[in-house]
């Protein structure tokens, strides 16, 4: 009978339903009250016209990709009665199609010609290399110059002569080359002992720069995206797309995309200027191409026999805790299985259930926090995922990513992070655990060449001291011209005590603070840091501001200007969208004002380390020296450097990465070595 009707039945409830319903009946009717249509607003026009008009559909259906709202899009096409697919197909249909014609060199004497032809004078050409479908064969190589394309197989870089004459065109001042992905050209050079020493512009890294929030960054893309031409069908049959490459011309795509790169480097060299950021790309991100390069065909040296033991030591742990899991729960089951884990858990054993996801009750982490004073098997099924995680990622993983010469390569990205971060993968040796000693344990496996030791050099507190430097703030700025623990000095302000009375529990929450507040995080983030009450979290941010404000203000200030300008901007013109802060959802909009807080701090932490790895890769190579550069990690790097070259190349990397850029503090720098990565980090 409604809600009236549900309230004089009142007592006819359950005790905790009528407690409930008693004790907000104000609320359960204000809710029906906003929920209820209202249907009687006075309008002035009779006749009033209430149908839908159409938008600009070209217009629409940019906005919608741009913020990546597919869904949204097709229901409107719905209502509209539009297909937006179409609108786009119809714009591609309407687009001349790239028409490619080139030239093949034939034999060693026309590929000399042609390479001394092009090359006669400085002028701009495009690359693109074609390989097998592993990536790991050249076929040959394209070279567009502005008004021909030429092709030269890969059987012709065999000959020692072409070889000299291709050095000899990439010589500074010679050609000038741009292409796309141009780590990939690089390193399939190298196997050739061809090396590029002047690039003129890689066109993913140039889109990357100019909308860093992009999903993908492929060649037909962004050339569709920033030209008037579609790029031609490569590799279809019969109107099907042939995904096995068994009926495409590999030459002809090979010629399409060198003669597309050509055509999209004028567009992106103007986006570029538009948005300021030629200097970026000319002096950071395309420099850092053959940096990465390299380090991916040097790897770094793993003592393969250690591996195994850890694998197997960690191996036999996860069966020691299984068998543990299976006495306590009273029954034997996959305990990787979530569904089987579920019926354990919340059916056998009756433990509180916790968030609902789709398929059932979640046995997330958090979820097995909250759990852990109910059953002791809470506390063994999390050491076992922990164990179980290092055992296949980091044991089974690291050893299939072993080579043949005992030495792991990782790939390094630079177009991933929306930040300008560096990230790695295949595998991923930025994620090897530090803050414990079964994670540490790995970079014991990590080792140098015979005759070589490693060493590491970090920035330390390098985000912080972008902070101090960015927002000015004066007892930050002289926390670091002091020169003593400034996690010591932060906390002795903060909480207004001497600084000889600062605790090791206080210094640690100031670290927190410092480090969480480069990554915008709030009072919720920091509670969970510190594994304390929210209320008390928010005292001690509060407390932090007060002690500095200017930090608070320049937080304040980024979020302000990005919301005006849409995006964020480092020091260095690096800018990053933030569509977020322009949401209806709270929680959505929260996340962009942190994005907008971190990303110029990130930002710039990401742009100095950048700067720097450039600098000691340059100062290597000009000192003759034979010492390398073979990872980085956030930021940190790690070099193997020969045994007589240690102090030298100590020197260098200190001066190179303390003199990267010229903030408001010091840059310093840790910097060890030892016979493994753990031996030079302890």
């Amino acid at each position: 009978g409604g809600l009236d009707g549900i309230f004089f039945a009142l007592e006819e409830q359950t005790p905790k339903l009528f407690e409930n319903l008693k004790a907000h009946e104000k609320r359960a009717r204000l809710n029906v009250e906003l929920m209820t249509l209202v249907r009687d607003v006075p309008i002035d026009q009779e006749n009033f016209d209430f149908r839908v008009e159409l938008c600009d559909l070209e217009k629409a259906r940019e906005l919608f990709g741009f913020f990546e709202l597919n869904t949204i899009r097709d229901r409107l096409g719905e209502v509209l009665g539009i297909d937006f697919g179409a609108v786009a197909e119809k714009k591609v249909e309407e687009l001349e199609t790239l028409a490619v014609s080139w030239v093949t060199c034939e034999n060693e004497t026309k590929a000399c010609e042609t390479l001394k032809s092009i090359s006669s004078e400085e002028r701009s050409v495009s690359f693109y290399a074609s390989t097998s479908p592993n990536e790991e064969e050249l076929l040959g190589l394209a070279i567009n110059d502005g008004s021909k394309t030429y092709w030269f197989s890969s059987g012709l870089l065999e000959s020692e002569k072409v070889r000299s004459e291709f050095q000899k065109s990439l010589n500074k001042g010679g050609l000038l080359v741009s292409t796309h992905d141009a780590k990939r050209l690089l390193k399939l050079l190298y196997e050739f002992e061809i090396t590029v020493d002047f690039l003129n512009l890689d066109t993913a890294l140039a889109a990357y720069l100019i909308e860093p929030s992009s999903e993908s960054y492929e060649l037909v893309e962004i050339f569709e995206r920033y030209t008037d031409l579609k790029f031609p069908e490569i590799g279809s049959v019969n109107g099907q797309l042939d995904f096995e490459g068994e009926n495409s011309d590999p030459v002809r795509e090979a010629c399409c995309k060198a003669a597309a790169i050509n055509l999209l480097v004028p567009k992106l060299k103007d986006a570029l200027k538009v948005q300021e950021l030629l200097s970026l790309n000319d002096e950071i991100e395309v420099p850092l191409v053959a940096v990465l390069a390299k380090m991916e065909q040097v790897g770094i040296g793993v003592d393969v026999a250690e591996l195994t033991r850890l694998r197997d030591e960690l191996a036999l742990k996860c069966e020691q805790l299984r068998e543990t899991i299976y006495q306590l729960a009273g029954t034997e089951f996959n305990v990787n299985s979530t569904k089987q884990l579920r019926e354990v858990l919340f059916e056998k054993l009756a433990l509180t259930p916790g968030r609902k996801t789709k398929t059932g009750y979640s046995t997330d982490a958090a979820t097995l926090e909250r759990l852990r004073s109910e059953h002791a098997v809470v506390d063994e099924l999390l050491a076992y995922r922990e164990v179980e995680k290092l055992r296949s990622t980091y044991g089974e993983g690291l050893l299939t990513a072993v080579n043949s010469d005992d030495r792991i390569r990782a790939t390094f990205h630079q177009t991933v992070t929306r930040t300008g971060r560096l990230s790695s993968d295949a595998p991923n040796l930025h994620n090897i655990p530090v803050r414990t000693e079964s994670g540490r344990a790995f970079r014991q496996a990590f080792i140098p060449a015979t005759g070589y030791t490693l060493l590491v050099a970090d920035y330390n507190q390098i985000e912080l001291r972008c902070i101090a430097h960015l927002s000015e703030d004066v007892g930050l700025l002289a926390a670091f011209h002091a020169g003593d623990d400034v996690h010591t000095a932060v906390a002795s302000k903060t909480w207004n005590v001497n600084s000889k009375d600062v605790t090791p529990e206080m210094r640690n929450r100031a670290k927190m603070v410092a480090y969480g507040l480069a990554y915008g995080m709030e009072s919720y983030g920091l509670a969970q840091r510190l594994d304390i009450s929210t209320e008390e979290a928010s005292e001690i941010l509060n407390s932090y501001f007060g002690a500095f404000p200017g930090v608070r203000d320049y937080m304040e200030r980024s979020v302000h200007e990005a919301r005006e300008k849409g995006y964020t901007e480092t020091l260095l013109k690096r800018r990053r969208r933030i569509p977020e802060l322009e949401s209806n959802n709270f929680n959505i909009r929260q996340a962009g004002e942190r994005q907008a807080m971190n990303a110029p701090i990130q930002g710039l932490a990401a742009d100095i380390f950048k700067i720097a790895l450039v600098g000691i890769h340059r100062r290597l190579i000009s000192s003759s020296l034979n010492s390398r550069l073979v990872l980085q990690v956030h930021d940190e790097v790690i070099l193997e450097v020969a045994d007589d070259e240690v102090d030298i190349v100590r020197d260098l990397v200190t001066s190179t990465m303390e003199g990267a850029f010229d903030l408001k503090v010091d840059l310093a720098v840790e910097i060890a070595s030892g016979n493994s990565w753990a031996n030079a980090k302890s």
